[in-house]
């Protein structure tokens, strides 16, 4: 049985169809991302002693017997990256909720990319 070919002006208006649908997702792809960020922004500042040790600034560790110096935030395998002001968001479950400061240090630590 011979093969049923589409009319050129059914695929031209498939074709016509998807680029409009994917040109019109596009525009409201990034909205999801601006709010979040916007949110990170609204959360609120860890103080000292939030959790597992934590410090704002990693020299108020140095008598932990878990700090080593260098460690910090900034450097430690949850810190997600900074969101305004020194301050950034941190991966592990006891931090999700609040900003903790790139010079800041926490008994769980791990040493992650410099």
């Amino acid at each position: 049985m011979p093969e049923k070919k589409t009319p050129p002006c059914v695929a031209r208006r498939r074709f016509l169809r998807s680029a409009l649908a994917v040109g019109a997702a596009v525009p409201l792809a990034g909205v999801g991302l601006g709010s979040a960020a916007r949110a990170a922004e609204d959360l609120p500042r860890a103080e000292d002693g939030h959790a597992w040790d934590y410090v704002n600034d990693a020299s108020d560790a140095a008598d932990h017997e878990a700090y080593e110096p260098g460690q910090a935030c900034d450097n430690c395998i949850f810190w997600t990256g900074e969101v305004a002001d020194g301050w950034g968001g941190c991966q592990h479950p006891d931090f999700e909720d609040v900003l903790v400061n790139a010079d800041g240090w926490c008994a769980a630590y791990v040493e992650g990319a410099t």
